[in-house]
């Protein structure tokens, strides 16, 4: 069954269509498409309000009227999506506000961005305030259901599911007033109209954003943009706001729509390499930090190697750079890491060759990858405070600053290049919020540009690196995951989605916050991960919960595993055993997802957990599912997905065992099991 309508890409149906509307409701319901409001700019759905806007803002303190704006729109269509602009210059001809979106083909999805720009070579605008990206009316009735996941913060309810009804003439607003875009809730927020139809937003911003739901009873207004804005723009200059992905689901379960949530981002928004092809999830083992001698690193690649152990990353986190110092060379990265942080020179005490290419170099040989912790916004105890000073605001480098940005592109591209660095990781372990208001304060009306600024030349600096090095991958980290957002999807992987795995917690709260981190953000974070060091060793059901689509070890996490310890053979053999299943499950997290439980799961210990994985291009998948400890029920049945109901399918489960499965019987899994325990499947079609 289709489940959305076509989205076509002329201004001239869609006058057709509008003319059309009185005659079919069905065409009042499809004529509510995002896409409409989207292309036409005038209004969300014809129910809605007419003089609805697709953005909004206050000029020079009045509401800015758009009718009273010039407009120009311009369509260009491409074989992947529609692409349009829309303009919008003010009376005064100094402010202009560029719309970019694009109407994607074979999805409801409508994306765009937005860009301010002053016209004017020798005057500023006028003062820009209340800054909307996205300020639309939805048709609803009566009481509306919101949707959204907890931020990560570091606590053992990251990515819990947030439910909500919003009553008529009820405001709930969602945002970030730390800086950081899924600090405090992540950014993709659902307006359910109805149980099979609804609106997800996707906020492409990764700062502070807020967002603002008001029930009107006919209809609810959407209202997204930064958290604070009231600035001019001086001669010349230009901004960009926060950009807006808006999926329509129509006559469909939120199960269905997670599903075609997942392909479009694996279609349109993961990293892919120089041949366009989807770079994939990583396997990693690291040393632990930079703070490792050579010798240390080197013994770790070893043990890898010499175990036939299936990993394809070698990670080098934090403690490698900075002035010569003595480091405590067992912690994981050492108690110095943060405070060199900017001082992007290797750390000679520990590397006596001044580079780290003796690890570089072993790794590349090893046929491996070798990734590189940077992390290039914070600047600590690093010389580039004293030597520049206006290129860093308290321990912020400033990236709106030209000539700070050309800095430290020349710094870590410079190492990129020198260590052929494969994977870059970037981390952001600061709440930045509170500097850009303080970079504002000087003068009142430029509330705003500082951040504004910054996250542009955030983009600038990742999508320069992809420039100069096409088949890089980059890693992004924010204290864990909070910086995880659409814009940051489409760049990188985030292999440290919360920090609360780090170290061993109570009962099974990190193993329900890996599944719980997997099953509720998969359909739109497809490549993500975390470390495995709360895992206790031979506990299967934890390792399970933990490994997602990549996942890294630091074997000396393992009460000091091959630094100061050799491992136990059944150790060796349980890590082996462990990762070669995770191996075998890498490629499918590029297949299609299918949630095999109904709900986002929350952070207890009394539900099921699962999904499933498949390739549709090899008739091949994985399932998994766990029953938490408390879960009431013994037995469940699951319906797979994309599975041929008379066709025969082999069915292996991971001690080997094999057996033949009808696909009717497929399609209605049965799995029982004892409290705390898991069942995963891989299955294939047999072809006669």
């Amino acid at each position: 069954m289709r489940l959305y309508p076509p989205v076509f890409g002329r201004l001239s149906f869609f006058a057709t269509l509008y003319a059309r509307v009185a005659q079919a409701d069905r065409l009042v319901r499809f004529a509510s498409l995002v896409c409409f409001w989207s292309v036409v700019g005038l209004c969300s759905s014809i129910s809605a309000c007419e003089e609805s806007l697709d953005i909004s803002f206050v000029y020079e303190g009045q509401k800015a009227d758009l009718s009273e704006f010039e407009t120009q729109i311009c369509e260009t269509p491409t074989s992947v999506a529609d692409l349009w602009t829309k303009t919008y210059t003010a009376p005064d001809k100094k402010l202009r506000v560029e719309v970019h979106g694009k109407r994607y083909k074979g999805f409801p999805v409508v994306e765009y961005s937005v860009r301010l720009r002053n016209l004017s070579t020798t005057e500023p605008t006028g003062v820009v305030s209340d800054f909307r990206s996205l300020d639309v009316d939805f048709s609803t009735q009566g009481e509306v259901e919101l949707r959204s996941l907890l931020g990560s913060h570091c606590g053992a309810d990251d990515f819990a599911p947030v439910r909500e009804t919003l009553a008529s003439g009820g405001t709930r607003v969602f945002a970030t007033p730390s800086g950081r875009s899924s600090n405090e809730c992540m950014p993709f927020l659902e307006l359910n109209r109805s149980e099979k139809n609804g609106i997800l937003f996707a906020i492409a911003w990764t700062g502070g954003w807020r967002a603002d739901f008001t029930n009107l009873n006919d209809r609810t207004n959407v209202k997204i943009g930064m958290n604070r804005t009231h600035f001019r723009l001086l001669p010349s200059e230009s901004v960009i706001q926060p950009g807006i992905v808006v999926f329509e689901r129509k006559d469909s379960s939120r199960r269905e729509f997670q599903t075609l949530i997942h392909r479009f981002m694996l279609e349109h928004k993961v990293p892919r390499d120089q041949g366009g092809d989807i770079i994939p999830p990583i396997l990693a083992v690291a040393s632990g930090g930079g703070n490792k001698t050579p010798e240390m690193m080197l013994s770790v690649l070893d043990y890898v190697r010499k175990n036939d152990l299936p990993f394809d990353t070698y990670w080098v986190d934090a403690g490698w750079y900075g002035a010569p110092h003595e480091d405590e060379l067992y912690s994981n990265c050492g108690p110095n890491w943060y405070r060199y942080a900017g001082d992007w020179r290797v750390n000679t005490t520990t590397h006596p060759s001044g580079t780290l290419l003796p690890i570089s170099n072993a790794v590349h040989d090893a046929g491996m990858k070798f990734l590189l912790w940077f992390e290039p916004e914070r600047v600590q105890e690093a010389p580039i405070r004293a030597e520049q000073p206006k290129f860093c605001n308290e321990n912020l480098l400033n990236y709106g600053d030209p000539d700070a940005l050309r800095w430290i592109q020349n710094v870590v591209y410079g190492m990129i290049e020198k260590h052929q660095i494969d994977v870059y990781r970037q981390d952001f372990n600061m709440d930045p919020a509170r500097i850009w208001a303080k970079m504002d304060s000087s003068t009142p009306d430029r509330v705003g540009i500082a951040e504004a600024k910054h996250i542009e030349g955030v983009y600038r600096f990742l999508d320069e690196m992809r420039e100069r090095f096409p088949n890089i991958l980059l890693e992004n980290c924010a204290s864990g995951g909070r910086r995880i957002d659409i814009a940051m999807i489409q760049r990188a992987h985030s292999y440290c989605r919360s920090d609360y795995y780090i170290g061993q917690k109570p009962n099974d709260t990190a193993f329900i916050l890996g599944q719980n981190a997997t099953r509720n953000t998969i359909a739109f974070l497809p490549f993500q991960g975390c470390e495995f060091n709360c895992v206790p060793v031979g506990d299967d059901y934890a390792a399970l919960s933990i490994i997602s689509s990549g996942v890294v070890i630091t074997p000396s996490d393992f009460e000091g595993g091959v630094l100061r310890r050799e491992f136990r053979d059944e150790e060796t053999h349980w890590f082996k055993r462990t990762f070669d299943l995770a191996a075998r499950m890498k490629p499918y997290w590029s297949g299609n997802f299918y949630a095999l439980t109904e709900e986002e799961t929350p952070p207890t210990d009394d539900v099921w957990c699962g999904w499933q994985f498949d390739d549709p291009r090899k008739n091949s998948g994985f399932a998994l599912v766990f029953r938490r400890r408390d879960a009431p029920d013994e037995t469940r049945i699951f319906s797979l997905g994309n599975i041929a109901p008379d066709a025969q399918y082999e069915v292996e489960f991971p001690t080997g065992t094999k057996k033949r499965l009808s696909g009717k019987e497929l399609q209605s899994w049965r799995v029982t099991l004892p409290p705390r325990a898991f069942e995963l499947i891989f299955y294939t079609k047999i072809v006669d």
